[in-house]
Formats: C-alpha cells, structure tokens, sequence
C-alpha cells in the first residue's frame, strides 16, 4: 500500500540532543513476558547506567537507570494502549555520577561474550515491539544465512532510523560486524527505502573494505508496511515464512537500524540502553527534528523544553500508523518509541462494515477486518 511519506520536514534534520528531564519515569515492563524485578528501592541512590530492574527468566530485559539522582517511588503508569506499566520515578540530581563499567578488547569478544553484553545492557528491538535482542539472537542450533539490518522506515513522519544511518553510518557498519560475529550469517542486507536510496552513498566507503564484502543493500518500494518483519523478509529474500515459524527457523534474523546502533554502543563504548532517537513531527508542531531523548523522559518535558502546544491536538506516541494517542502528558518515552507527532483533531467519520471483503484481499497480514468490525459491535471484545 502506497501511503503518503510526510518525512520532508525532518529528514534532512541532524540529531539533536534534549536536555535531561527533573524526573524520569523510567519503564520497567517491554515486552509481553515477565516484568523484570526492580533492584532499588524509594530513597535508593542511582548512579548513571545502573542497573535498576533486572531480567529474570522470560522475554524480558533488564532496565538502567539513564541519569544519577534518587530513587522517589515505583509506581503504575498508565500507557496510550489501556495498559498500566510499573515505572521507576528518579528524581535527576544533574550530576551525571556515573558508574564504572569494564571496557572490552571488542577484537577478541567471542559470541558467547558479545551476546552476554547484549543480554547484560537492556538490548531490545527499537522497532516498537521491543522484543528482547539477545533472545533473538540465541540460534538454539538454528543455521542462519541472512541476516537483514532493518532500515525500511516505512512509517509516514518518523526519520530517526534514516538520521541514525545518514550520521553514524561508521558506527552501524560496525555494530552489523559486532552482531554478525554471533549470527555468522553468509548474507548480510540493509533495507532501504526507495525514497531513501541516497543513503548508498553513506554506506558504500565502508561496504567496499574486505571485511564487509557480504553485506548489501536492497532498495524496496516505498509501500506500507513493507518495514513490518514478514513483509520485509518476503521482500528481501523471497520467503513466505508459514504461520508460527519463526524466521531463525528459516534461516533469517532481522534486526532494526536502532538496535544495530544500541549494540554497537554496548559493546564499544560500555553504553546501555538508556536512550534512543526519536522524531518529532505533525503538521500541528512547531519544532520538527530527530532527538537523541533518555528512556523515561516525559512527554510533557519534550513540549516543554522544544516550546510545543500540546492542548487542543492530538498527541501521538510512536507513528500514524501504528503508534497511541496519549492523554497523560507524563507518559515516558520508551525504548520503543519512534517518535512523537502532534496532529490535528479530527471527528472520525464511521462507515457501517458491509462484509464486501475487499479488505481481506489488500491486507498485508491476510487478516479478515470485517471480523473486528462485527466482534466490536457484538461486544465481544476478548474475541479479537
């Protein structure tokens, strides 16, 4: 499906950085598998990357603390999707006290090693799902041959990814080597748009060196959702992954351009995954740009500190498509937030479902909308 890009005003906008929030509401849950058991408590002092949640068993990751300050409370947050989070609320003492982490020889870092660090640091997938990376990445036997490197932002507005890979295009290629080491895939391949297809010219001093002879870029249409992770592997490699395989099954990981970029940080610089790029956008904002924002800030901080109106229009976090109107303005960002937009309100104009069924046939998904449309209007709303 070919939708409207709306990325003009941002793409060519260097990262910009937002300065530290007072008080962070740093998330503790990120993914749908157990919530990870906080290792602090109200009144706790925190030094800058600690680690403040810690991942027991299950699809889940560990939390850091983003910023040194005092632990104020542990409490429920309430997200755009209807569910209540656990967040650490640290109070930013601005002091920036931060907490001594042993540096690497990355030369000599086995698989093993590099994984640990991906688990040990809060990795996740940045891509909104924020699945647990180094879940993800534990083959279980499994052979993999193509390893995508995800830069096909298909969602309007958002251009966090394309920064990322227009302005630290040194730091991915080495972060895809860093991954590669535990994957061992014979075929590496970075996704990207045709609207985006300049970026080439980024990439190709670096692909041209021997060391990264087996990665390649695929330039896709500019469709959506082509960035979703079975469209994408169909597109990239062919494959139609049957239902409930899973990709490392068929011999295929894919991994998001902010992921790349969160391991290389890990593993060279000893940097968790305390913050993340967004895009602020919407025909209703009055600053445009990619920002580099802590996990946990805000939102009420970033329209704040960049002088935006949030009343009277609506606030989305994440993108158009697939992103969450808020309400609270304290909800924080996440790991998997892409960005923010401020739209216009708008009176939704339903139309009646007449099960004509021509909604199956675009579906990217093969899901059956009418479905949704008839359990809604019957009530049965634990059906869908």
């Amino acid at each position: 499906m070919h939708i409207f890009s709306m990325k003009e005003k941002t793409k060519k906008k260097s990262i910009q950085s937002i300065e530290d929030a007072p008080f962070l509401y740093v998330p503790i849950s990120q993914y749908l598998g157990e919530i990870p058991a906080p290792t602090v408590k109200p009144g706790d002092t925190v030094c800058k990357y600690q680690q403040i949640a810690v991942s027991e068993k299950g699809l889940s990751s560990n939390v850091h603390s983003p910023v040194s300050g005092k632990v104020l409370e542990i409490k429920e947050v309430e997200f755009p999707d209807g569910t209540s989070t656990p967040c650490i609320v640290i109070q930013n003492d601005f002091q920036e006290t931060t907490e001594k982490r042993p540096y690497f020889n990355t030369d000599t870092l086995s698989p093993e090693q590099l994984l640990n660090i991906i688990r040990m640091d809060g990795i996740v997938g940045e891509g909104g799902a924020q699945f647990p990376t180094a879940v993800k990445y534990t083959l279980d036997g499994h052979k993999i041959d193509t390893f995508i490197v995800n830069g096909t932002e298909c969602e309007p507005y958002l251009t966090s990814d394309y920064a990322l890979m227009a302005e630290r295009t040194q730091e991915l290629v080495e972060g895809i080597g860093f991954v590669n080491r535990i994957l061992n895939a014979e075929n590496i391949i970075i996704s990207i748009e045709e609207q985006n297809k300049e970026l080439q010219k980024a990439f190709a001093p670096y692909l041209s060196q021997l060391e990264y002879s087996s990665v390649r870029i695929a330039i896709l249409p500019n469709q959506y959702p082509q960035g979703g992770e079975l469209q994408l592997i169909k597109s990239v490699t062919g494959i139609e992954l049957q239902r409930f395989q899973r990709p490392r099954e068929a011999g295929i990981i894919v991994s998001n351009i902010g992921t790349i970029h969160a391991i290389y940080e890990a593993v060279k610089n000893r940097r968790p995954l305390i913050s993340r790029i967004i895009t602020i956008s919407g025909e209703e904002a009055t600053h445009y740009g990619n920002y580099e924002v802590k996990i946990g800030t805000p939102i009420e901080h970033i329209t704040k500190t960049l002088g935006l109106d949030s009343n009277n229009i609506r606030v989305v976090l994440g993108g158009p498509m697939m992103g969450k109107a808020i309400n609270d303005p304290s909800v924080p960002i996440t790991k998997g937030s892409a960005g923010v937009l401020f739209l216009k309100k708008e009176t939704i104009k339903r139309s009646n479902c007449i099960s004509c069924g021509y909604c199956v046939d675009v579906c990217p998904m093969h899901l059956m909308p009418m479905k949704f449309e008839e359990n809604y209007r019957k009530g049965k709303y634990f059906n869908l």
